[in-house]
């Protein structure tokens, strides 16, 4: 469903203001970084698939 390298924008916001979010790793747990501060975080598939708002372009 999700692609390498692609950028989602989820539901809630993390704490530096930022709501879109790379994906690095797909799998039974996706490893998604934040576009502002750079914090990479390991989230199993289907609460990740709960908190995605939107999927953006890959170019990010």
């Amino acid at each position: 469903m999700y692609q390498l390298g692609e950028v989602v924008r989820l539901r809630k916001k993390h704490p530096c203001g930022e709501d879109r979010w790379k994906v690095l790793k797909t799998g039974v747990d996706m490893r998604i970084k934040c576009l502002t501060c750079g914090r990479v975080i390991l989230l199993p598939r289907h609460k990740l698939e709960k908190q995605v708002k939107e999927r953006l372009d890959q170019s990010m």
